[in-house]
């Protein structure tokens, strides 16, 4: 059974004495979600390919996914380059202000990401350090593949994520999932709402009724 949460139907068969929460658990990744990893790596990429920029920008490939015939492995490059660049990407625009708003509407805001050690000397280190960098304060830190199980564990009950099949495993879990467009999301098709920038991230809070 998947986490009912407040969107669950069951809320209005509750006898009347019961009130709706006012306050909700959101669940946020990192990575081209409240920051531009996509981009910030594209300059490092052009150079160790030999690539033009302008090439992979008009192009959207980066890091992870570089044409074969390049030469440069998305896994090699993460353990080159994940622990000493991370701490320094970008917060995506309005990122940390929009985060700071929910929490202090009083929502709980975790952060789960994909990064494991398997990419990282250490994941939790490297996540904690980027995101104070980026002025991000949030609640709890989880590193984890499994977004689904993490969302059902914490009772989540927004997800904010840039890849589908992440959005699909929390779904399935009963957390409302929210896709962040990316630059390799941008053309893919999906059923799930699609934000483009934390303003617009808001305002779909809003219109759920979650205090922002």
């Amino acid at each position: 059974m998947g986490n009912a949460g407040p969107f669950s139907n069951q809320s209005s068969t509750m006898s009347k004495t019961f009130k709706e929460p006012k306050t909700f658990t959101i669940g946020i990744d990192i990575d081209d979600t409240l920051v531009d990893t996509f981009e910030y790596f594209q300059p490092l990429v052009a150079k160790l390919t030999g690539q033009p920029l302008e090439y992979l920008i008009e192009n959207d490939i980066s890091y992870e996914n570089t044409p074969k015939e390049w030469g440069m492995y998305s896994l090699d490059f993460a353990h080159r380059f994940f622990d000493d660049y991370v701490p320094s990407t970008p917060a995506k625009e309005d990122a940390a202000q929009a985060v700071a708003r929910l929490r202090n509407a009083g929502n709980r805001i975790i952060i789960i990401t994909s990064r494991t050690n398997m990419l990282y000397k250490d994941c939790y280190y490297t996540s904690r350090l980027e995101l104070s960098n980026c002025g991000i304060e949030y609640d709890k830190l989880i590193c984890t593949v499994d977004k689904g199980l993490a969302c059902k564990e914490e009772k989540v009950d927004v997800m904010f994520d840039d890849l589908v099949f992440n959005c699909d495993a929390v779904s399935k879990v009963g957390t409302k999932a929210i896709l962040f467009t990316s630059k390799e999301n941008k053309n893919q098709e999906s059923a799930f709402p699609r934000v483009e920038s934390w303003k617009e991230a808001l305002e779909l809070l809003g219109k759920l009724g979650i205090p922002c």
